[in-house]
């Protein structure tokens, strides 16, 4: 019984050891982020509070912005032509990603290498580079048309810039990636010999992969559409460049009022409205996904 006694002691002496460290830890300061959130604080956090004051204030507190903003129907065409362009390009990518990455996942893993630098080539030059190179394969005078009209396809350049197509194309192409390397992080990690299961016990290829492997990738597919979207919605470059007057975004107009209509106020308004919806948006995925697994987190 002593021994018993004296063992116990000494678990519970280690017990309140561990949960001394742990509130002497929790105590301490992270020095070492410091240099991170002071980063955060002057680059980032300074300008959004900016940004935030001046929707409300020029040279009084006015909501003008805002009321300017939600009195106009053109601006409430522009936040859903915005929010279906994303809907829509995220639709496109995942229709495109999905069956790359589960390609990637089958062939040999030299060659998948290979491929992944591929796909990771886009980010090798800038945004701006990449839409141009888009104006100068859809234009009048461009690749694709040059050859249509070899081909005999059309009679006259087809208009290509300056459409949802030409948007899309290049929403596309700069977001692809992302999708890519969602689902391949998650596929890559399924183990293969769940399918021979399914397989052996009579279930179909179609069967095997739709309710054993589709349902495994949903991390990356939640996480990749999660990406896609809210990168689709907050772009400026490609919709302002590849679009034309029926094109024009959220994004595009806040720029237009800085640019040339020189209305900070109504911008910023509308920086906040997006910022807003884009939280919101965040909040709605996180009451239905488990955002930590999305990111690779613990549950």
């Amino acid at each position: 019984m002593s021994r018993i006694s004296v063992t116990g002691n000494v678990v519970n002496a280690q017990r309140v050891d561990n949960v001394t460290a742990v509130l002497r830890h929790r105590r301490r300061f992270p020095w070492l982020i410091t240099p991170t959130v002071v980063f955060y604080l002057i680059f980032f956090g300074f300008p959004l509070a900016q940004m935030i004051w001046q929707s409300v204030w020029s040279g009084k507190f006015s909501l003008d912005g805002y009321l300017t903003f939600f009195s106009e129907p053109a601006y409430w065409w522009m936040l859903g032509y915005t929010l279906l362009l994303g809907i829509g390009t995220m639709l496109v990518v995942l229709a495109i990603a999905y069956p790359v990455s589960f390609w990637l996942i089958t062939v040999d893993r030299r060659l998948a290498v290979v491929l992944m630098g591929l796909v990771l080539i886009p980010f090798w030059s800038s945004g701006l580079v990449r839409t141009y190179a888009w104006i100068v394969i859809l234009g009048r005078e461009g690749i694709v048309n040059t050859l249509f009209l070899q081909w005999g396809l059309i009679k006259a350049p087809f208009p290509f810039l300056g459409t949802n197509f030409a948007v899309v194309t290049g929403l596309v192409y700069y977001l692809l990636p992302y999708m890519i390397l969602s689902l391949y992080s998650v596929m890559n990690n399924i183990d293969r010999n769940l399918m021979l299961a399914a397989r052996s016990l009579g279930a179909s290829p179609l069967s095997a992969f739709c309710r054993i492997f589709l349902p495994l990738t949903q991390p990356g597919i939640f996480t990749g559409c999660f990406l896609v979207f809210m990168l689709a919605i907050g772009m400026y470059i490609t919709p302002a460049l590849l679009g034309g007057p029926h094109q024009t975004t959220l994004p595009s107009m806040i720029a237009l009022q800085i640019d040339e209509a020189l209305d900070w106020s109504l911008a910023a308004a509308m920086s906040v409205i997006l910022l807003v919806l884009t939280l919101a948006l965040q909040l709605l995925a996180g009451r239905f996904v488990n955002l930590d697994t999305m990111w690779g987190g613990a549950k």
